[in-house]
């Protein structure tokens, strides 16, 4: 990359969200850093960019010295800075309720989902102080604002997240950096591929189970996380709703949470 160039390391970004992402700044003309467990996934995103147009190597978000040799290839590749952090990975292999998946399934989303998130701030934060008026985006949701019951965990993670998202604000201004996270609605993701393990519930997360369970209910594209993305570095606003539906779900829970949660036990009566 040269030195003119904005840059942007990207974590999950062999699919879903990250991969948009990714080709999305591409395409604005950043150098992207492409960072994900997957390797076959980032050697597709990459070949899409283009080789030259980017830098990519396997990441596990949960391995603290993978995220070492991943920041240290990161800086090699843009000179020591990193313009847009985007802390993106996250998984939810299984919903139902939590009696029902095993402990180490739900200990793996909060490994992913907050823990790797950490490990991210912790190993980034030199880079981003390297750079002038850096950005961080983390990938929260509306189910950090609005429970999630048949994905609990996963809620509680995204939960966490803005928690971290408002703390580290504070924290990181004294250097410049903006901490910032994009809460989106549901959104077309390998994450509405989650499995459910209690009889007779449809996933929580399932496409078709989304779609036919309440009139305000859709599915956005990637692609309008990606432009959102793009929009925060410049706009800086700490929390990045996607989506009127989650715009109001999280308003009414601000000002009303009664109303979220008889909605909630209405909706799932056959389940809990």
């Amino acid at each position: 990359m040269n030195n003119q160039q904005k840059n942007i390391f990207i974590t999950g970004a062999a699919s879903g969200i990250g991969k948009a992402t990714a080709i999305y700044f591409a395409n604005k003309g950043w150098a992207v850093g492409l960072f994900d467990i997957n390797e076959k996934g980032l050697e597709e995103v990459a070949r899409e960019i283009g080789h030259n147009a980017c830098m990519m190597q396997k990441l596990d978000v949960t391995n603290k010295l993978e995220w070492e040799v991943a920041a240290d290839s990161f800086s090699r590749y843009t000179g020591g800075t990193c313009d847009l952090f985007f802390s993106n990975a996250g998984i939810a292999n299984f919903t139902g309720r939590i009696e029902d998946i095993p402990l180490q399934e739900s200990q793996k989303i909060i490994d992913v989902n907050f823990s790797g998130v950490v490990k991210g701030m912790y190993t980034m934060l030199p880079l981003l102080k390297n750079t002038k008026k850096s950005v961080v985006v983390s990938t929260s949701s509306i189910g950090g604002f609005v429970p999630v019951p048949g994905a609990s965990v996963y809620s509680a993670t995204k939960f966490a997240i803005r928690g971290l998202t408002e703390a580290l604000r504070i924290e990181f201004k004294e250097y410049g950096i903006d901490v910032c996270e994009v809460n989106p609605w549901f959104t077309e993701t390998p994450i509405l591929d989650a499995k459910s393990t209690s009889d007779k519930m449809d996933g929580v997360l399932n496409r078709e189970a989304i779609l036919s369970r309440s009139r305000i209910a859709r599915i956005h594209p990637v692609s309008k996380v990606a432009e959102t993305i793009f929009a925060i570095y410049r706009h800086r606003k700490i929390h990045n709703k996607i989506g009127w539906e989650g715009k109001f779900v999280a308003f009414i829970m601000n000002y009303c949470p009664s109303i979220i949660r008889m909605m909630s036990r209405k909706m799932y009566k056959d389940y809990f």
